[in-house]
């Protein structure tokens, strides 16, 4: 009863993986594959990790970097600004349009040029606009802190993605590597099997 009772325990047992250490049918070839397996993945959670912060970190310092270089000015418009509108793009820049204004650098010197400011706005309004530390040329506003976001978060997504389609690439060219070599195996092992089996017998090993 007992041994009938213990060997329907051994007949439920789980199928054990190939590259387990008591698998009798394990050979070296599938305790490799394993190992490649548990490689892909520490590579892929750490070095994704990484090259994620990494990477987020440098676009961030780079985006933080081009809004220290900008400074806000007050500017005097010289000609009249249309109002904005979807025909021409206006609307999706915020409601700004391209206009002629007139600003005092950092030297108090004035200078001219052209920047986007609210649109509808008559000759003589006063409008912010953004300069260069020097204060000499009009530049693009900086990035808002939620666009910085979205792009640190973006290239941190892609340098983990990249370092999982590495790792991942790698344990898949080995594996078909392996499975060329285990197929070779058979092959030799067959050709040794296969005189034997035809004559009936188990193989060399009877004799």
């Amino acid at each position: 009863m007992a041994a009938g009772a213990g060997m329907g325990r051994e007949g439920h047992r789980p199928v054990r993986r190939l590259w387990s250490r008591r698998n009798p049918f394990r050979r070296r070839t599938d305790v490799l594959e394993g190992w490649a397996a548990v490689g892909a993945f520490a590579v892929f959670v750490l070095g994704g990790t990484a090259a994620g912060w990494a990477a987020a970190s440098a676009v961030h310092e780079e985006l933080s970097g081009r809004s220290a270089e900008r400074v806000r000015t007050t500017a005097v418009l010289l000609q009249d600004t249309s109002a904005p509108t979807m025909l021409r793009g206006d609307a999706w820049s915020g409601g700004k349009v391209l206009a002629k204004v007139g600003w005092r650098d950092a030297d108090g010197l004035w200078q001219t040029g052209r920047a986007r400011v609210t649109g509808g706005l008559g000759e003589g309004a006063k409008a912010e606009i953004w300069t260069d530390t020097t204060g000499r040329h009009a530049v693009d506003p900086p990035p808002p802190p939620v666009d910085t976001g979205v792009q640190s978060a973006v290239a941190a997504g892609a340098a983990a993605g990249a370092v999982g389609c590495l790792a991942f690439g790698c344990r898949t060219v080995l594996r078909v590597r392996l499975d060329r070599r285990r197929a070779d195996e058979w092959e030799l092992d067959w050709a040794r099997v296969e005189p034997h089996w035809r004559q009936g017998s188990a193989g060399p090993s009877e004799r």
